[in-house]
């Protein structure tokens, strides 16, 4: 989706996607919105979608934070 200045952005769908995954990513891991982790999950995901990733389960693996992953 294009703005009026020709920028991408995200349209409400892509933005309700993004924000169930980082919910669902924050609760699994029991991390706070507010911290640093989160912020780079945020980052994560936003960068995964902007390369093309749709599926929710590939940017929830994508993003998740490496200590989560770990076990």
């Amino acid at each position: 989706m294009r703005n009026r200045t020709g920028v991408e952005g995200f349209s409400p769908w892509d933005l309700n996607n993004l924000q169930d995954c980082f919910d669902a990513i924050l609760d699994a891991s029991r991390l706070d919105k507010s911290s640093e982790e989160a912020d780079e999950v945020a980052q994560a995901l936003i960068l995964a979608y902007k390369n093309g990733v749709r599926d929710r389960d590939e940017l929830i693996r994508i993003a998740a934070p490496v200590k989560w992953k770990d076990g």
